[in-house]
């Protein structure tokens, strides 16, 4: 195929600054990565292990959720969780190697007793504000650190932390 004239630059330059503007730093990144650690958090409650974390979070942030995920079974519980949605709503570069991501999710969650017997935990649907700090580390964004903006609880009808369970 023959490009003439001026075409063939602006292509190259289009081209250039895709690739530039694509070295991961995409709304197709933020997805992939905010994606890739809510996975493995799921995993990390359900399985107790935080192995799944290390790819897609920081040192940090797994020896955060690390003593979450202990404390749940210390006390004779697993979280099972799904991601029912995820949105991002935005992604802006926050230095050369960091990323802010604010997503919507909706979350399906109750807490699973380990021993045989013992009744499953309420079901808890909610639609949740999220605020993903990401780091690039080579060549994968890795979650920081994750922060709730808010919650709004759809199940059970009437839930509100403060109100129902006192905390």
């Amino acid at each position: 195929m023959m490009v003439r004239g001026r075409t063939f630059p602006l292509l190259f330059v289009g081209l250039a600054m895709t690739l530039i503007s694509g070295c991961g730093t995409g709304h197709d990144d933020a997805v992939r990565a905010v994606r890739a650690y809510d996975e493995a958090l799921i995993r990390a409650y359900r399985a107790s292990d935080i192995s799944a974390l290390k790819a897609v979070a920081t040192e940090a942030e797994v020896k955060r959720l690390f003593v979450l995920i202990d404390l749940k079974r210390s006390n004779g519980l697993v979280l099972e969780s799904t991601l029912e949605g995820l949105r991002v709503i935005s992604e802006q570069k926050s230095g050369e190697k960091a990323m802010v991501v604010e997503t919507r999710e909706r979350w399906r969650y109750y807490d699973r007793p380990l021993e045989p017997g013992r009744q499953l935990g309420q079901v808890f649907v909610a639609d949740m504000s999220m605020r993903y700090h990401l780091v690039l580390d080579e060549e994968n964004w890795k979650v920081d650190h994750g922060e709730t903006l808010s919650s709004t609880y759809l199940e059970p009808r009437g839930f509100a932390p403060g109100k129902n369970h006192g905390s």
